[in-house]
């Protein structure tokens, strides 16, 4: 049996807001996630975490993997390097994302 910690991210308000306003300025991933990185000082992994638990970047992000063969592979390594802590899930052919618990 694997025992898996994941570490719960708290959302500020700001953090919140930024992300929902980098939503709505159609900004890149990359974008996205530095930002979220140089707000809240976390790593790569938590700042996807945060960045998946807003609703719009979680359907762009399972759009994009499924459609974009580069964005497929990516979540494909993420998947084979995460295991069972990954954020996405290959289902048949498909990949999904699993909602993330931040608050």
């Amino acid at each position: 049996m694997v025992n898996i910690r994941l570490r719960v991210v708290r959302i500020s308000a700001d953090l919140g807001a930024a992300v929902e306003r980098l939503y709505q300025e159609k900004a890149t991933w990359q974008e996205l996630i530095k930002e979220i990185r140089r707000a809240s000082g976390v790593g790569i992994f938590a700042a996807e975490k945060i960045a998946l638990s807003h609703q719009g970047w979680r359907r762009l992000c399972v759009n994009w993997i499924n459609h974009d063969p580069a964005c497929r592979k990516q979540a494909a390594r993420h998947l084979k390097h995460h295991g069972v802590s990954s954020l996405v899930v290959l289902v048949g052919e498909r990949f999904t994302i699993i909602e993330p618990e931040a608050s």
